[in-house]
């Protein structure tokens, strides 16, 4: 995950650099996600969702603003990361092993009924 702080551009600027990063040092198959954290903080905000999410249309990465203060799309963003995971594992675990043995591991979600106050969205 390559968290930005919409509230600092500066943030945002250096996820390119940790993109190159995790292009010249992790395998190539690496799950990547891009979020934009603070989105509670709208009247801050110094990098616009569009930005964020043409950055992550233009790597090919997924893309969500977050709030860890408010807990606005944090567990989204952390099962799809382990779903996306889960689902390359288990397509890797069918192409090799055609034998039968093993099988596909599932992640479910057991989310609990608190709701947010903020929600992250453009006016």
């Amino acid at each position: 995950m390559l968290v930005y702080d919409i509230t600092n551009e500066k943030s945002f600027d250096n996820i390119k650099n940790w993109i190159r990063n995790i292009e010249e040092h992790a395998s190539s198959d690496v799950e990547r996600m891009i979020l934009g954290n603070k989105c509670d903080m709208n009247d801050k905000r110094q990098v616009s969702k569009e930005r964020g999410e043409k950055l992550a249309i233009d790597y090919g990465i997924k893309f969500l603003e977050t709030s860890a203060k408010s807990s606005t799309n944090v567990e989204e963003a952390f099962f799809t990361l382990a779903r996306d995971i889960m689902t390359k594992l288990n397509r890797k675990m069918n192409d090799s092993n055609s034998s039968g043995a093993g099988g596909p591991v599932k992640i479910t979600e057991n989310r609990s009924k608190k709701t947010s106050f903020f929600r992250c969205s453009l006016l």
